[in-house]
């Protein structure tokens, strides 16, 4: 709020007229008084009753908040000012016509009980105070002459009617985005008109196109940031190695995993005379490349980060630079920029160092081969004999690293996530989780030691920077998560969140009991989500003070604007406003922009976990119980595949207890996170993601007693 909307709105912590409030604000002129009760009003702060007296919406007993449709009729509003009286209850039919994702203003009523006895918050829509401008995804039906939405989501109206004049080219069975131009009233149905034709509806192709859309993720790049891609040439210029340190004739490689195309990071190791070892990290140099304000910065900027889905990759950088110009190939001339860590017997950075450069990779390593040549492949060593005692001691430096990382209290949040391959058609042939290596470990090792170093620089020095920071987690969370280890012999003090070896202590003896195997994950739900930030605010996960992202700037957005904000240090130049802004927006965009590419990736990887668990239809597997919910349980196979038991499938009645998560009946059988289950797969839908099972042995659902 600006100065005279917050004055107005202090002022109006008791009730009184407009008059009233302009005997208060001596200089104020009536129509700026006007102006700012109604953007007051508009956005639910105040309200006026039918006495004309204006007040904040508190004291009428008013709250605004965002509209939370369910596919059941009821709905929450989640209030504008947080508190810790959680989401306000919606009964069905008080919705007052709101949709989801509209900003409401709802009038609180009396507070309705639960099962459990514990009382919430329930109100009504009084005011729908602005509409969502979200676009709406569905199928077009035909229905007589006529043509109507029928919504992917049962949050939104059954049918939603499209004019002939804006189908958009749609199609009858076509999947769709549409844009609402009415809402409906009374009798008079909502209309809309088609923005995105996907495809068929209930194709994988089609579902995939509407995440990304949904997500606001394009593969295509607009025309001026390709032509700036294409000028650039497939090769360094001329002018650009000078003032660079030259490392082309150094033992400089890269290790990635099997299908990667574009390498951004290389490594280097080399002893020093003083008995320490200089461990080197060259980072491609982008920002040479894409400068502020250009066509490709722009761009790179709205996307954010490379998207990733099995067998495709939406880059943040055209192809030409991604997997070009700006990676770091083997046998070609690439500009870096290069963090020389001067590291210690003790595992300790004692001098870190950061320089342009130009290197000349000698390989391109996998994960596979240099872990098969940790194991001593005979095959591989002789292969790659130039590297191997490098790549040891590189090895050896990372479990160092490693140990005093893990001494100052990190958590080891390693928790396994399922990869699926695909066959040169693009369908899935398998589900699996591949165990990560001691190779996979060292790069992990080098990159988190590159990038607590300039973030220590940056911040030492008072530069702008975009940090990675991981707040310390929410206590309450943390009690929830403590009642789960609680059977499990762990006592964790909920109250002391920076004891992070009280966590560590429960990951440790997880890894070696399956019984535990729910833990680590549980564990990760209750943390606060890590992000980026203008501020250094250290990193709770890692327990780093000092934190960012420098070495992936091919891929995510804040690493390239680390570059430029460390390429202006070392060069000397004065920071200016902008660049104070720049990192602050920066900041935020690359958050935004991370949270809608991990939703998208997760999502398109249930369509294709689902597509794969087609095949074993009718088949039994072993499992454990993932989640519990009112609606039902999700089961978790050991190939990462997760599917939903609904409440009604199983037989018997169940209760729910939400302060525990779990489901239980009368005859003593309960259900909570960790629970094994044997279950039959009833259902997998590729173009939805929804994998269902049914117990094992249940010919159904049982009835629910009278």
């Amino acid at each position: 709020m600006d100065s005279l909307d917050q004055k107005v709105f202090e002022l109006l912590a008791r009730p009184q007229r407009q008059e009233e409030l302009r005997r208060q604000l001596p200089g104020v002129g009536k129509q700026a008084l006007a102006d700012c009760i109604q953007r007051l009003t508009a956005s639910g702060k105040i309200v006026k009753n039918k006495k004309n007296r204006l007040a904040q919406a508190a004291h009428y007993g008013y709250i605004a908040g965002t509209f939370l449709a369910t596919e059941r009729g009821f709905a929450f509003v989640a209030p504008d000012e947080k508190d810790d009286k959680g989401d306000i209850f919606i009964p069905p039919h008080a919705d007052g016509g709101a949709w989801q994702g509209d900003h409401v203003l709802v009038r609180l009523g009396e507070d309705g009980r639960r099962r459990d006895g514990t009382r919430r918050r329930e109100g009504e829509v009084a005011r729908i105070l602005e509409r969502s401008r979200a676009e709406i995804l569905g199928a077009v039906r035909q229905r007589g002459k006529s043509f109507v939405l029928e919504p992917s989501s049962k949050k939104y109206p059954s049918e939603i009617v499209l004019p002939k004049a804006h189908l958009g080219g749609a199609q009858p069975g076509d999947k769709v985005a549409v844009r609402m131009m009415y809402y409906g009233e009374g009798r008079v149905l909502p209309q809309a008109a088609v923005v995105q034709v996907f495809g068929k509806n209930g194709t994988m192709q089609a579902s995939i196109a509407a995440i990304l859309h949904e997500n606001g993720i394009q593969e295509a790049f607009p025309e001026d940031a390709q032509q700036q891609a294409g000028s650039l040439g497939d090769r360094v210029p001329a002018d650009a190695y000078a003032g660079r340190r030259d490392l082309r004739d150094e033992l400089i490689f890269t290790i990635d995993g099997d299908s990667a195309k574009d390498f951004d990071d290389a490594v280097s190791l080399k002893p020093l005379a003083n008995g320490r070892v200089q461990l080197g990290v060259h980072i491609a140099d982008v920002s040479h490349y894409v400068t502020p304000d250009s066509p490709l910065d722009a761009e790179a900027y709205r996307r954010g980060t490379s998207v990733y889905y099995p067998g495709h990759v939406v880059p943040m950088l055209p192809f030409a630079l991604s997997d070009g110009l700006c990676s770091l190939v083997p046998g070609e001339d690439r500009l870096a920029f290069s963090a020389f860590l001067e590291i210690g017997p003790d595992g300790r950075c004692h001098k870190a160092e950061f320089a342009k450069s130009v290197i000349r990779s000698k390989a391109r390593m996998t994960y596979n081969n240099v872990n098969k040549i940790l194991d001593g492949d005979a095959e591989l060593c002789k292969k790659y004999d130039f590297l191997v005692d490098t790549a040891r001691k590189m090895a050896d430096l990372a479990d160092l690293l490693r140990r005093r990382r893990m001494e100052r209290g990190a958590l080891d949040l390693d928790i396994p996530e399922a990869e699926i391959a695909v066959d040169e058609q693009g369908e899935p042939v398998d589900v699996f989780y591949r165990p990560r290596g001691r190779a996979e470990k060292m790069i992990e090792e080098f990159m988190l030691q590159a990038n607590e170093a300039v973030a220590q620089f940056m911040d030492t020095h008072n530069h702008p920077a975009v940090y990675r920071v991981h707040e310390n987690p929410d206590p309450e969370k943390l009690r929830v998560f403590a009642q789960f280890a609680r059977p499990f012999g762990h006592r964790i003090d909920p109250s002391k969140p920076q004891d992070t070896r009280q966590l560590q202590a429960v990951l440790d003896q997880a890894a070696g009991d399956p019984r535990q195997r729910a833990l680590p994950t549980l564990l990760l739900r209750s943390l606060a989500r890590a992000r980026y930030s203008e501020e250094n605010l250290g990193h709770y996960g890692l327990q780093a003070k000092y934190y960012l992202h420098f070495t992936s700037p091919i891929r995510r957005y804040p690493d390239l604007a680390t570059h430029r904000m460390l390429t202006r240090a070392l060069d000397g130049a004065a920071f200016t406003r902008a660049d104070y802004t720049f990192v602050e927006n920066a900041a935020i965009q690359s958050t935004t922009r991370e949270l809608a590419a991990d939703t998208a990736e997760r999502e398109i990887d249930k369509l294709y976990i689902a597509a794969y668990m087609e095949q074993f239809l009718g088949q039994e597997f072993d499992g454990e119980v993932s989640g519990v919910q009112a609606f039902g349980l999700f089961v978790a196979l050991p190939n990462g595949a997760e599917g939903l038991i609904r409440v009604e499938a199983l037989p018997g009645y169940y209760e729910y207890d939400d302060q525990k998560m779990v489901l239980f009946n009368r005859s003593g059988v309960r259900y909570t996170i960790g629970t094994p289950v044997r279950v039959r797969l009833i259902g997998a839908s590729r173009a939805s993601g929804q994998i269902d099972f049914a117990l094992a042995g249940e010919g159904g659902s049982a009835p629910c007693p009278d």
